[in-house]
């Protein structure tokens, strides 16, 4: 069992970002669309746009629900 602290895999992170939270990101730091996804989809730490989401997913607690389900699924 993976401990809630870690961070979410490359895949998880644009599933677990509430809708529209892409485009704000983009928006908040002068990116395109493309590029953010795209740095999501690579989901390197050091990136702003990864910082960013990763604190959304905190922030909106969607890490804790898809653990939850996660646990449901056992």
């Amino acid at each position: 069992m993976q401990p809630l602290e870690t961070s979410p895999t490359p895949a998880d992170l644009k599933t677990l970002l509430p809708y529209g939270a892409i485009s704000g990101i983009a928006r908040t730091l002068n990116m395109s669309h493309v590029a953010v996804s795209r740095a999501l989809r690579k989901a390197k730490p050091s990136h702003p746009a990864v910082a960013e989401a990763v604190r959304l997913i905190k922030e909106a607690g969607s890490q804790t629900v898809q653990h939850d389900l996660n646990q449901l699924k056992k």
